[in-house]
């Protein structure tokens, strides 16, 4: 028998979060074989600011009161360089491999959690981390020609990812999670609006309306998780994500015929496999199930 109230308020809303999120990735590959990479990550920041300034300012002053600035600041920051990693990777390599390497992030945070968190190690953890990293291995093919910085740049963003997460569980039991996105929003465009100051460039009225549509996908994205993940344990929300690889292969095969070779398919059944074990039964997570959901993905 379906559950009409996870079907309403997890599956639906995780289903949208998926699809935001490929569609934002297929809008930025298609924006950038015409903007430099500088002005794609400020674009997609301010119109994600744009979005939640009017949700927020609302509340008044008294709701934006934070103890915990300087890490708001380095979540930012660590955040922006996954946004930026992310978004090189876009321009230079298949959307699928770039939508799976961005989601290797419970890979890193296995392994951060061990060393930051002081968690152990149990057998199946370990055996996890090495079948997602064999499947990575597959994907990035190090020693061929397919070996590339942009490659390892997809890979570097789900560790900024990685990371970034840690922080926002950090400052859940303060930090509500609308004053977590309104400051994620406002750091990120001041920081990616500095580079501007020698690299800026005009774009078309066509890649302007691109990337304002890549902001509003990602901010509907974020949205739709985190009110998937506040009204539903982790555990069954958190295998969604891999749905926006399917739909981001979708769309590169749709759009720019791209078909994954069979090592780079089966690397990405082993890191989807791999993130799930981790995400579902790995013990660092597993702590963290009874803390405040995840702000959503950056």
């Amino acid at each position: 028998m379906i559950d009409k109230r996870f079907l309403v308020h997890g599956f639906l809303p995780a289903i949208a979060a998926a699809c935001s999120f490929a569609v934002m990735a297929g809008l930025v590959k298609m924006a950038s074989a015409e903007v430099p990479l500088p002005v794609l990550v400020f674009l997609r920041n301010l119109a994600g600011l744009a979005i939640i300034l009017p949700v927020v300012l609302p509340r008044g002053r008294q709701y934006l009161k934070t103890k915990k600035l300087k890490m708001h600041m380095f979540r930012s920051l660590i955040s922006l360089c996954a946004i930026t990693s992310f978004f090189y990777a876009l321009g230079h390599i298949g959307l699928a491999e770039a939508s799976l390497l961005n989601a290797t992030s419970p890979l890193f945070i296995g392994i951060l959690a061990t060393l930051i968190l002081g968690e152990s190690l149990n057998r199946a953890l370990v055996l996890s981390l090495l079948t997602g990293f064999i499947g990575v291995t597959l994907i990035l093919k190090p020693g061929t020609e397919l070996f590339t910085l942009a490659a390892l740049a997809g890979l570097a963003s789900g560790f900024f990812i990685a990371c970034a997460k840690i922080i926002i569980r950090y400052m859940a039991s303060t930090e509500p999670v609308l004053r977590t996105v309104f400051y994620f929003s406002l750091l990120t465009t001041i920081y990616s609006a500095v580079p501007l100051l020698w690299l800026w460039q005009t774009p078309s009225p066509r890649t302007f309306i691109i990337m304002v549509l890549a902001g509003m996908t990602a901010t509907l994205g974020q949205t739709f998780l985190t009110y998937a993940y506040t009204h539903n344990r982790a555990v069954k929300v958190a295998p969604f994500t891999y749905v926006t690889v399917l739909i981001a292969a979708l769309i590169g095969w749709w759009i720019w015929k791209e078909i994954p070779d069979a090592g780079s398919s089966i690397g990405a059944l082993l890191v989807i496999t791999a993130c799930l074990v981790i995400t579902l039964e790995g013990k660092p997570l597993i702590a963290w199930r009874k803390q405040p959901p995840p702000a959503a993905r950056d």
